[in-house]
């Protein structure tokens, strides 16, 4: 690469960094004003108060820390609880690191058009501490709760391709999305027996523009590493 390319490159993501944190700021100015950013780099973190909003207006908050990388919606936000609050365990939904189990990620980039930092802030997060809140006043969780771990990925990714989740189902269509397109010569998904042409092509192929390869190749990574398998991808054979 010549260096008037790589100047260009390197001025691209500046303006791309610059044009991101600015929707962050903003975001946080409309919705959140009890939060601030405290560092820009190497990745943004914003800390106060997460103030949780009802029909009557705002009535709790929580105090958080947010890890916001450049990347984002590519990877997700990290949220840490620190004002004490949250006990640190599993059944609240806070993982061995101590951050916050948000969301199931991949399955929010799937189901989700607007994957904005701003819908973010109303959508998962709001839900996550709204669940909080409700749980300390009524010991359950309002939305209802999946399994930790490798059963909660199952769970959410067959919710996402609208599949039972069990494990060797979920993981050979994660198999198939993860491909390119797919072929009409591989064994459909469906358990028949037939080949994809003479069975589920179409419906596959719908599935694939809502779940494409690069989101499909993540939600497998993630899988195989929450079951203790092998990550590196395997090629459908022909």
């Amino acid at each position: 690469m010549s260096d008037a390319r790589r100047t260009h490159s390197a001025a691209e993501r500046q303006t791309k960094r610059a044009s991101f944190l600015a929707s962050v700021v903003a975001a946080i100015e409309q919705s959140q004003p009890q939060l601030s950013i405290v560092a820009t780099e190497p990745t943004i973190i914003v800390d106060g108060n997460y103030v949780l909003q009802g029909p009557g207006g705002p009535f709790d908050l929580y105090e958080v820390r947010l890890i916001i990388d450049y990347r984002y919606p590519t990877y997700a936000p990290k949220v840490f609880e620190t004002g004490g609050r949250i006990p640190k365990d599993a059944g609240r939904h806070i993982n061995p690191d101590g951050d916050c189990c948000v969301t199931v990620w991949e399955e929010w980039l799937a189901k989700t058009q607007n994957t904005t930092f701003s819908q973010f802030l109303w959508g998962p997060l709001h839900e996550f501490f709204l669940g909080q809140w409700w749980f300390e006043i009524k010991g359950e969780w309002p939305f209802g709760q999946r399994d930790h771990g490798a059963r909660g990925l199952l769970q959410a990714y067959g919710d996402v391709l609208n599949v039972r989740p069990r494990q060797e189902i979920v993981l050979y269509y994660l198999r198939l999305l993860s491909q390119d397109w797919p072929k009409g010569h591989w064994l459909c998904p469906c358990g028949s027996g037939v080949n994809l042409r003479k069975c589920h092509r179409q419906e596959l192929c719908e599935l694939h523009e809502r779940v494409p390869s690069v989101l499909a190749r993540r939600m497998l990574r993630q899988l195989r590493l929450n079951l203790g398998l092998a990550v590196r991808h395997r090629k459908v054979r022909a």
